[in-house]
């Protein structure tokens, strides 16, 4: 009963809810306003505060009565900064996200999965590991790409990635700003394709990967935007060297041709798809270009298509409550991982046995800090513990520590003071 009480109402435009994200048709179509806007141009613009989905419950008298549509308009849009290695893709993305008054969120690592609360990193366990229950990250697959734990890395690199995807998708619905990224779950099979090409993942475990991503994808809103930055392979290398990280200049991984193979991939696969629903924009970046080009473009860019087009259609809504569920969804991320979760017994690389397991576990209860929650190791130092209430967060992720959270929860203390003046 209670859903149709929500479905009822948004039908009768309660709460302004006719004006929908951020423009409604007579047949109740809900699409994205046309033209990204420079922060010059939005001065005077309306400002209502965010819902702090940082302390607050989406439950039923929220979904009702918060102005999520009154927040959104022509900048609440989704951009991705894609590109090979190296090519500079986290520094045009801030500096796009402070041109457009968006959010830049920094891509996910396995330091915020691997080191606990405390600060204990769980990769120093491996030498007491077998080499299957062993951690797996950027570094070790850089340098050991034949690490039988390298097919599991992969997978889990995309799980990391989706899970940072619905935060920004939670964050853009309840506050209406907009969010920049550092690559995106969407283009994840690129590494993985290549990493299959390459022989360091075999095709089963490709295969079930990409079923998984696939069944992942259906509940999810595609970007607006890509931005690609075209950087050749030799120049790829040249910067991977001025960079300077030792695992990257030594790996074994980077050759050219598993970068070529990457830039192919991106080219004929990756954008060919994704321009069909998004817009693309293509720079060369050899030598780093002016970012005002590249706002200027984007500028230009229009963002209003007929609803049966497919372009942008996945930010076509018939009603808001498809939003609200949607974003219901986002807050609730538990079942979204849950969906694409299954079994493979082909893939057994993907899986620990039960002696790994056991072995996993045995040697985690030694970790310190580990035994209960953060606040209450009396081993660790924490005092008081017999007066204390642990508040369970709102927002939980895959990683111990999302340094995006951080970013975010800054974010939405700036919007809430900008929403007073």
């Amino acid at each position: 009963m209670a859903s149709i009480a929500r479905v009822s109402l948004s039908r009768l435009g309660y709460n302004n809810f006719t004006r929908q994200l951020c423009k409604v048709t007579t047949t109740n179509n809900v699409m994205q306003l046309a033209f990204i806007s420079h922060k010059s141009k939005r001065v005077d613009r309306r400002r209502i505060a965010p819902f702090d989905y940082f302390n607050k419950k989406y439950g039923f008298w929220a979904q009702l009565f918060d102005p999520m549509v009154d927040r959104c308009d022509e900048n609440t849009k989704v951009i991705v900064v894609e590109g090979p290695v190296a090519a500079g893709k986290s520094k045009v993305a801030a500096q796009l996200a402070e041109e457009f008054e968006m959010v830049y969120l920094p891509p996910p690592t396995f330091d915020e999965y691997y080191i606990n609360e405390y600060g204990y990193d769980l990769r120093t366990l491996d030498d007491r590991l077998s080499p299957p229950s062993q951690s797996c990250d950027v570094q070790k697959f850089l340098t050991n790409p034949h690490h039988p734990n390298v097919p599991a890395f992969q997978f889990h690199y995309f799980q990391l990635k989706f899970d940072q995807y619905i935060t920004a998708l939670l964050h853009l619905l309840s506050t209406g700003q907009g969010v920049v990224l550092d690559r995106s779950f969407y283009s994840d099979y690129i590494f993985a394709k290549a990493m299959t090409n390459a022989g360091y993942i075999r095709p089963q475990a490709l295969k079930f990967y990409t079923d998984v991503v696939d069944v992942a994808k259906l509940m999810m809103l595609r970007p607006h935007l890509i931005v690609y930055l075209d950087v050749p392979v030799d120049a790829v290398k040249e910067k991977i060297k001025k960079r300077g990280i030792p695992y990257e200049v030594n790996s074994k991984v980077f050759t050219s041709e598993y970068l070529q193979d990457i830039e192919n991939i991106y080219k004929q696969d990756y954008l060919k798809n994704i321009i069909t629903h998004s817009h693309v924009l293509v720079y060369d970046w050899t030598k780093e270009g002016d970012i005002s080009t590249i706002v200027e473009d984007i500028e230009f860019l229009n963002f209003d298509y007929d609803k049966k087009a497919q372009k942008m259609a996945d930010w076509t809504f018939e009603n808001v409550q498809e939003l609200r569920t949607k974003r219901e969804l986002y807050t609730n991320r538990y079942f979204l991982h849950i969906d694409y979760m299954r079994n493979e017994l082909s893939v057994s690389e993907l899986y620990y046995t039960a002696e790994q397991d056991e072995e996993r576990y045995n040697i985690l209860r030694q970790v310190p800090g580990d035994e209960y929650a953060k606040g209450f190791n009396k081993s660790m130092g924490d005092k008081n513990i017999l007066w204390k209430y642990q508040r369970t967060p709102r927002i939980r992720t895959m990683r111990t520590h999302a340094r995006e959270l951080e970013v975010l929860e800054k974010e939405v203390e700036k919007l809430k003071a900008a929403a007073k003046q």
